[in-house]
């Protein structure tokens, strides 16, 4: 199965930005720690414009930010940024799930199902990286399902960098809570009903960030 919908053969600075976001992901690159462009080019041997373009890339999906005349950091998310996201998220993503349910193919639901088994494998293994991968591909799966450009782009501009950066911080137990709650997920979409959609993802969602993040 594909995880994420990217070309084959990505650019050189695409190559680029997946190997910073993977490091980000593991930790390797830590959060608030500066990115300078000189040593990103050794490191992946590559010249300084193509670094320069996977941090643009970076910069967009909020994995890093630029601080005039001080330089390129790796996104670091304070308590307040977290909540706000949360707030934004649980305004538009309900909405995803009701539109998603009544779009719901048996096509997509047995890749939908295919994906939460990956991120149990993921879980399992303890793979960051791949448990990114999947619960990345099962959420924009259901946003496309919807229907709505505009939600799909709103959704996917402030939650790719949050999903990365809460994983970073997630222990084993906390992967495998999230592969139950794309469970029930998965099951309000199949049912086809809306509200039992809507639902599934209401409580999931709130569950899982009051236990772990008391949002």
């Amino acid at each position: 199965m594909l995880i994420l919908e990217e070309p084959r053969y990505l650019s050189r600075p695409g190559s680029a930005a997946q190997a910073l976001r993977d490091a980000i992901i593991s930790g390797e690159l830590k959060s608030g720690e500066r990115l300078v462009e000189l040593q990103l080019a050794s490191r992946f041997r590559i010249g300084q414009p193509t670094v320069r373009e996977a941090l643009k890339e970076l910069e967009y999906q909020g994995f890093v930010h630029k601080i005039a005349h001080r330089g390129t950091y790796v996104t670091d998310f304070s308590a307040s940024d977290f909540k706000k996201i949360h707030e934004a998220r649980m305004a538009l993503e309900p909405l995803a799930f009701e539109r998603a349910a009544r779009n719901m193919t048996p096509e997509a639901a047995k890749d939908l199902a295919s994906t939460v088994r990956a991120m149990a494998d993921a879980a399992a293994l303890n793979d960051r990286a791949a448990f990114h991968s999947h619960d990345l591909y099962f959420h924009r799966k259901v946003w496309r399902l919807a229907g709505n450009e505009y939600i799909e782009m709103a959704l996917e501009r402030f939650l790719f960098a949050v999903f990365a950066f809460v994983l970073s911080r997630q222990h084993k137990t906390e992967f495998l809570s999230a592969v139950k709650q794309h469970r029930k997920y998965l099951a309000g979409l199949v049912s086809g009903d809306p509200r039992a959609a809507r639902r599934a993802f209401v409580e999931g969602t709130a569950g899982f960030w009051g236990t772990y993040y008391r949002l």
